[in-house]
């Protein structure tokens, strides 16, 4: 049998890993889909779909019209723009790589927090163009404040899954005290690690960096917005390292330009890219980084590979290892792996 594997987003010069379908014997079909209509016309006969969620809209109108589609390999941790229970019903297992990049977008986070704390970027500046220094009195009452001590501080983190617990152990490593909000996460997973559980409200008041690591679902967009701008601290920083529409960016511009809050570090944005007449590129208290906060050359390797690897259980007629519907099993057992 020959099987068709269509890499629908594929970047030139990137190694997606493909060679491990050879064996199979398996026709690899490289494109880049980003419409409903493009996704349709080029992997509407694929048996397997390597995929970007963030981008690519995986709906029911799409995968209905996959028949012989048994996976969807998504590449990355989220999958908003996958109808899951649409998948599901037609026997498409969905899979992600859950433990990705958990270490650098923790890291990239913390740094952000740092460097807006710091307000290293201002400071570099105003030492490189202006020439100023420490004994100047420009450089301590208009350019450091507010700054504060990170020890003792308190981290407020929305999203307590896997990058939001490798973000809370190197923030207490600091010595902060860090709240956590998260609906779907016990309590005690976050008292074990010495994490305060929080509601949002509570969190918003109280914390002097916020840190957004939770999946977008339609419940949640925009959920940090004007009213929410106006709870939080005058010192405090937003961090988005997850979603762009979690926050509404013209809110935050608008809290911004009332110093509403102190600043924020945003590596991803909505839409994206950020058009480049965004009030955002114009505010001093912003860092924008390019939604680049899971790069490193290990993560890369597992962003592309990991994928390929869950095709190739798929196409043997195995059920895949990292699924987010494993309520399809069944289904999927009976539908698929005769056809091995």
């Amino acid at each position: 049998m020959a099987w068709k594997v269509v890499l629908s987003f594929a970047l030139p010069g990137l190694d997606f890993g493909e060679a491990a379908v050879a064996p199979l014997g398996a026709e690899v079909v490289k494109g880049v889909f980003r419409t409903e209509d493009e996704l349709i016309k080029g992997a509407g006969d694929a048996d397997a779909i390597i995929g970007i969620a963030s981008i690519q809209p995986f709906n029911r109108r799409v995968l209905s019209s996959m028949p012989k589609c048994r996976i969807i390999a998504i590449t990355g941790i989220g999958y908003e723009n996958v109808e899951v229970e649409a998948a599901t019903d037609l026997g498409i297992a969905v899979t992600n790589v859950p433990d990705y990049c958990l270490d650098e977008v923790s890291d990239h986070a913390l740094s952000m927090m740092l460097a807006l704390n710091r307000k290293l970027f201002q400071v570099s500046r105003a030492v490189k163009q202006d020439g100023l220094w420490t004994t100047d009195m420009k450089m301590r009452r208009e350019i450091l404040p507010p700054l504060q001590k990170i020890r003792g501080s308190t981290l407020g983190i929305v999203g307590f899954g896997n990058i939001g617990r490798a973000l809370a152990l190197k923030a207490k490593g600091l010595g902060m005290r860090v709240l956590a909000y998260d609906p779907f996460v016990y309590t005690t997973v976050m008292e074990t690690m010495g994490v305060e559980a929080a509601d949002l409200d509570t969190l918003t008041r109280e914390s002097d960096f916020i840190s957004v690591h939770a999946n977008l679902t339609p419940e949640n967009r925009h959920l940090f917005n004007y009213e929410r701008f106006q709870k939080m601290r005058r010192t405090a920083y937003l961090i988005n390292t997850s979603r762009g529409g979690l926050v509404d960016e013209g809110d935050l511009v608008k809290a911004l330009k009332e110093k509403l809050i102190a600043g924020a570090g945003l590596d991803v944005n909505d839409p994206e890219p950020v058009s480049r007449d965004s009030p955002l590129f114009a505010l001093d208290n912003v860092i924008l980084t390019g939604h680049t906060a899971q790069f490193s050359s290990r993560s890369e390797a597992d962003l592309w590979r990991r994928p390929i690897q869950e095709v190739v259980r798929a196409l043997k007629g195995q059920f895949p290892s990292y699924v987010v519907n494993p309520h399809v099993k069944p289904k999927y057992l009976q539908k698929w792996a005769k056809k091995a």
